[in-house]
């Protein structure tokens, strides 16, 4: 018997600082934000995260265009 794989968590949560990385993501002056808002559930493995920059402008980004950011 197998056992139920459990919901895969978030790569990131809310206040986590980042850095948008990739060649997909938009350049900007500033490439370091925080997360706001976590879009998916646990039904849906797949996450966008929606993340805030200094300008106060917010973008959505999936998991591989994000990294945290050096404290």
């Amino acid at each position: 018997m197998t056992e139920p794989s459990s919901p895969r968590k978030p790569r990131f949560n809310i206040g986590d600082r980042v850095r948008t990385v990739g060649p997909s993501v938009h350049p900007r002056e500033d490439n370091t934000g925080t997360v706001t808002e976590i879009l998916g559930s646990a039904q849906n493995v797949i996450y966008r995260y929606r993340v805030t920059f200094v300008d106060n402008s917010t973008d959505t980004f999936f998991g591989f265009e994000l990294e945290l950011a050096p404290s």
